[in-house]
């Protein structure tokens, strides 16, 4: 590690949960400066993986991510009658398409990120300087990628769309961004990439609506409803982000990459476990992402880990509501099922495949009598994912509704052993 991410690293970690200096976000000299100030308030634990890329792949996620920032401001600080449009002409503004500025806000900010953002909406001509100087091809991959998300924001102000499009459509896209920019190797088409990169994105989007306590969004009363509508919602997406992680891993060039992948992965895992009470996978953190990005065999045990503390959340939800049976000890990892190196690259059969891998469990008998705890609980989880695959599906889409009663079928009648695919 070169002593400039050493630099960088430290400071962010020392800063990681300071309240923001906005006076000095404000008085930066230079677009450079303020991105070197604004990266860990603006970013938090993801400006800490920044600072594992090489220079120039940190410039340009900074640029990028920054960028976002400006966007997210007017999405949320800005009138719902005017925010759409906002938002679609401060990506002009900041792809260099036009010369009209988005207009100012005059809003309040409730929380420090938001006061972040404000200070980014304010200084968007140094954001966009920041992206005039990254090279045409990078500058092209982060303006195609601010296209995308603000056409979603601007729809979702318009007319609200379901969190999940939501999601896969502002999250996703930015995962789905990271992807094209480390990773190299074929395996997954353009719309199976966009599709996992769409799950790392709900799961993402999840944690930050359970960090916010966004109970509306869910229809909750209270927190505890809150995290167990997450907790459960988490079970599809997981297995897409699962299934892109472990082929993102050995297929990720730059080792400073895949120690951001896996800083991230860990923790958000880790706040996720420890909204619920259940154990983090790693105490050390940093010095555990560092050693996954060492080798696939780590990136393999790093993998494992984080799946088997998904699941203990999730149990953990499981068995602290009373409306729902008890017996996670007996009951396998919903996760941890297969390897996840013969994992689908489509989230439907993936989907699929869990759920029946989970049903192959179950008494192959006629039930003549009441199953046991970890028996309805193995049924109820397989119920959930199979309802999950049901919710994936575009509205009114015969055929592909079709296709995938076909999958279940497929599935059903496949007698070889779990986990391996032919």
């Amino acid at each position: 590690m070169t002593g400039n991410r050493l630099t960088i690293l430290a400071r962010g970690l020392r800063h990681l949960r300071r309240a923001p200096d906005l006076a000095a976000l404000r008085a930066a000299p230079t677009p450079e400066r303020l991105a070197r100030l604004a990266l860990i308030p603006a970013a938090r634990n993801l400006g800490i993986a920044i600072g594992f890329l090489s220079a120039d792949l940190r410039a340009e996620a900074t640029a990028a991510l920054l960028a976002c920032r400006v966007l997210d401001a007017y999405e949320d600080l800005l009138d719902r009658s005017q925010a759409g449009e906002a938002v679609l002409s401060a990506v002009g503004y900041l792809n260099g398409d036009t010369e009209t500025p988005p207009p100012p806000l005059h809003a309040v900010a409730a929380r420090d990120s938001e006061a972040v953002d404000l200070v980014l909406a304010e200084r968007i001509d140094d954001v966009r300087a920041l992206l005039s100087a990254l090279p045409p091809e990078r500058g092209e991959r982060v303006g195609l990628m601010l296209a995308d998300v603000g056409a979603v924001m601007a729809r979702n102000l318009e007319s609200p769309l379901p969190r999940g499009t939501y999601s896969e459509g502002v999250l996703g896209r930015v995962v789905y961004y990271a992807c094209e920019a480390v990773a190299v190797g074929e395996k997954f088409t353009e719309v199976d990439l966009r599709e996992l990169a769409g799950c790392v994105g709900v799961t993402t989007q999840m944690a930050n609506d359970l960090r916010d306590g966004e109970l509306a969004l869910y229809g909750a009363g209270n927190r505890e409803e809150l995290t167990q509508a997450v907790m459960l919602r988490l079970l599809a997406p997981a297995l897409g982000s699962i299934s892109l992680l472990a082929w993102m891993g050995p297929h990720t060039v730059h080792r400073g990459a895949r120690v951001a992948m896996a800083y991230m992965t860990i923790t958000t895992t880790a706040f996720l476990c420890a909204s619920v009470g259940a154990p983090a996978p790693y105490r050390r953190k940093l010095g555990a992402a560092v050693l996954a990005a060492s080798s696939p065999t780590n990136w393999a045990e790093m993998l494992d880990r984080v799946r088997r503390s998904a699941d203990g959340a999730i149990h953990r939800v499981l068995d602290s509501s009373p409306d729902l049976t008890a017996g996670a000890t007996a009951t396998s990892g919903v996760l941890g099922l297969g390897d996840p190196r013969t994992m689908s690259p489509e989230v439907g059969p993936l989907i699929v495949d869990t759920t029946f891998t989970l049903v192959r469990e179950l008494p192959e008998e006629p039930l003549t009598g009441k199953l046991s705890d970890s028996e309805i609980r193995i049924m109820m989880i397989a119920d959930h994912l199979a309802f999950g695959a049901l919710e994936r599906l575009p509205p009114r889409d015969a055929d592909v509704m079709r296709a995938l009663a076909t999958k279940f079928q497929l599935a059903a009648l496949d007698t070889s052993t779990p986990g391996e695919r032919p």
